[in-house]
């Protein structure tokens, strides 16, 4: 039935959930996007699992009997464990209703076909029970047929409107999978966009499933649907995906991995610096919207406005034909490194060598002596302290510096010659 069989990590936490259904009496089964990747014969980091009855029971003797730590959402009748071979999320079978488009669905305990009716796709609307030979699938929807197809089709007319986040998913599953919307799939999204229902969507969850669109390795494909659907205006309407933001986002993508390579325990946040190459068109102000809009963490708020007001001046500076690396690390001194890299990635050859330079050697540089060198000297501390300790560090940077002997020549230079400009 299935392409292949979990890994065997996977296959042994599935039979340590048949015996945990097992000896609590309930059906238990492997659902959505689990058994989509099994049907494609594609590697399932995480595992979702569905139970009828009490899922929250199921969830913590599965976790007693993986040693996986567990974190519980009563509300949503939904689980996750944390295991060394992967997340396994588990969700009591249930109904939902929406009271309004965009809110959060109340939901209630039901039946495995219920749970399967909630399901955002066809493809995501499948499900094996665990403990049983043979392991039947169950589809109502027709979703192995459009795995067939390669589409993407929701179960019902009013499926973006009462979940308007489904919008972002769609292009993340598309460009993930290599999938394309079924034509009326095509219809409705582009209807809800249209009609505003992005708007009835809280800033946090348009955000979360915005940056895990702009996590995929495919992230250029998903933010081209979402431009052909209109999502991306119904975010603000001066974003665009056009080629050049495109070709932003897949040099974000290995900008990022060299990063992780070359710079012994860093990462850059590849979705929030795809983020700022996304809003390349954005003025300062217009960018001051889109972080409210979606609710951006001060961090992610800093790197948005450094790279809006600094990337045109920074661009210039660093396309000199001749450039020190003194005058590189002043160019971009200060910046995070997200704004460095989103700079990179949307800039010519040229800056985008010096600003990999900047991320890779040039940042962390930092001059040897200190105040405490310069007082034993018998300098005084006044405002020329940092002018040369600056200089110390240019120095450094631009090899005319490579010793600490060296740093504090050219420090009391500065100091000396600050003195008699004010004598």
């Amino acid at each position: 039935m299935l392409q292949r069989s979990p890994a065997p990590p996977r296959r042994r936490a599935l039979d340590a959930a048949a015996r945990v259904a097992r000896s609590l009496g309930v059906p238990v089964y492997l659902i959505g996007g689990s058994v989509r990747d099994l049907l494609l014969g594609r590697d399932s980091p995480d595992l979702d699992l569905c139970v009828v009855g009490d899922g929250m029971a199921f969830a913590r003797g599965l976790a007693r009997a993986l040693g996986a730590r567990l974190a519980e959402q009563g509300r949503f009748l939904t689980a996750k464990l944390e295991t060394a071979d992967g997340t396994i999320d588990v969700a009591t079978a249930r109904r939902e209703v929406y009271a309004r488009p965009g809110a959060l669905p109340q939901v209630t305990p039901g039946g495995i076909e219920d749970d399967l009716a909630r399901r955002d796709f066809t493809v995501n609307a499948m499900a094996v029970r665990l403990g049983r030979r043979p392991r039947g699938l169950l589809d109502p929807f027709g979703g192995r047929n459009d795995l067939a197809r390669r589409q993407l089709r929701v179960l019902h007319d009013r499926s973006f409107e009462d979940d308007p986040t489904r919008l972002l998913r769609a292009a993340r599953y598309a460009a993930r999978l290599g999938f394309h919307l079924e034509r009326r799939t095509a219809r409705l999204a582009r209807a809800a966009a249209r009609a505003g229902c992005v708007d009835a969507v809280s800033g946090d969850r348009i955000r979360r499933e915005l940056l895990t669109l702009l996590q995929e390795p495919r992230a250029q494909a998903g933010l081209q649907l979402c431009e052909r659907l209109g999502v991306l205006r119904a975010l603000h309407p001066a974003l665009t995906a056009g080629p050049d933001v495109r070709g932003a986002a897949r040099r974000a993508q290995r900008i990022c991995g060299w990063f992780s390579r070359c710079c012994a325990g860093g990462s850059l946040d590849c979705g929030l610096v795809r983020l700022l190459a996304l809003a390349e068109a954005l003025s300062p102000r217009e960018g001051e919207e889109l972080a409210e809009r979606l609710r951006l963490a001060a961090r992610a708020r800093r790197a948005l406005d450094a790279y809006l007001r600094g990337r045109r001046s920074a661009r210039r500076r660093l396309a000199a034909y001749r450039l020190r690396n003194s005058a590189m690390a002043r160019a971009l001194d200060g910046l995070p490194p997200e704004t460095v890299a989103a700079l990179a990635a949307t800039s010519a050859a040229r800056v985008r060598r010096r600003c990999k330079l900047f991320l890779a050697r040039l940042r962390e540089v930092r001059p040897s002596i200190s105040g405490h060198d310069l007082a034993a000297l018998g300098f005084e501390p006044d405002a020329a302290w940092a002018r040369a300790l600056a200089a110390a560090r240019d120095a450094r940077l631009d090899g005319r510096a490579r010793s600490k002997q060296d740093e504090l020549h050219i420090a009391a230079a500065v100091l000396r010659a600050a003195h008699r400009r004010t004598s």
